[in-house]
Order: C-alpha cells, then sequence, then structure tokens
C-alpha cells in the first residue's frame, strides 16, 4: 500500500540535490562583464536579467544628479548584503546570494556623470527564469537610494 512513498521520496530528494549542484555551480560563474566601449554588457537573452543600459535594456537607470548618490548605492548594496567583487570610481561589481538555494546573482553598476544617473545590471548565473528576483532586487535598491 505505501510502495508509493519510497519512489516519491527518492524523486524529490533528486530534485533537491539538483537544484543545490546547480546553485554550487552558479559559484564559479560569472555574468559580469564589466565596462565594454563605456557601457554595461546588454542584457541576456533569457528573462533572468535587468538592465538600464542598451538596447536591451528594460528598466530605468537610477537618478544621480550628485556623488552622493553613488556613495548611497554602496550602502545599498551592503544593506541588503551584496559582497563587493570589485569597487572602482564609476562601476562597481557585487554578487549577491538566493536566500534558500544559495544561487549566485551578479549586480553591476555604471556611475554616468554627464547624464545625471546610475546604469544598473542584474542577471543571474545559471537558469533561464529567476523569477523576478533581479528586477526586486534593483527595485529595492533604487528605494533605499531614492
Amino acid at each position: 500500500m505505501l510502495n508509493w512513498v519510497e519512489p516519491v521520496v527518492v524523486l524529490l530528494g533528486g530534485g533537491v540535490l539538483s537544484l543545490k549542484l546547480l546553485a554550487v555551480w552558479s559559484h564559479t560563474r560569472y555574468t559580469a562583464h564589466g565596462v565594454v566601449d563605456g557601457k554595461l554588457a546588454p542584457n541576456n537573452l533569457s528573462p533572468n536579467s535587468v538592465c538600464s543600459e542598451g538596447e536591451t535594456a528594460n528598466i530605468a537607470p537610477l537618478a544621480a544628479e550628485h556623488v552622493d548618490s553613488w556613495e548611497n548605492l554602496q550602502d545599498a548594496v551592503e544593506s541588503l548584503s551584496g559582497r563587493f567583487i570589485l569597487t572602482e570610481v564609476n562601476y562597481l561589481h557585487a554578487v549577491f546570494r538566493t536566500p534558500l538555494l544559495g544561487f549566485e546573482e551578479d549586480f553591476e553598476a555604471r556611475y554616468d556623470k554627464e547624464a545625471g544617473c546610475i546604469h544598473l545590471r542584474s542577471a543571474s548565473r545559471v537558469g533561464f527564469s529567476d523569477m523576478g528576483s533581479n528586477a526586486k532586487r534593483v527595485e529595492s535598491l533604487k528605494r533605499l537610494v531614492e
């Protein structure tokens, strides 16, 4: 009568293990490309990234009339548990981890003084969909800075 329980447990356990292995693999891949030709890299073709710059932009940049906005963004990244990989005068790269399985996602920002804005890019390292986590993170960062 309980013959179905064991296969279900094995399938669920295998699925969770597969997701965790994928999360571990995400720690070895970067989607951050830095500033190329004066701009952030374009979005991925999958829906697991958001970017405010280039032809594939799907979010608005962060308004930044003064240098305080750039410093406030760095504070906001830190407050959301972002781990800084690289911080320069007008570029930063940080990594965030998803809470449940620990997938790593790259966040980049470029301070454009001439345009008075900060361009943002956030992308998952693996998978096709991020269930909106990058867009939510960018919106949270914007709220903290503005």
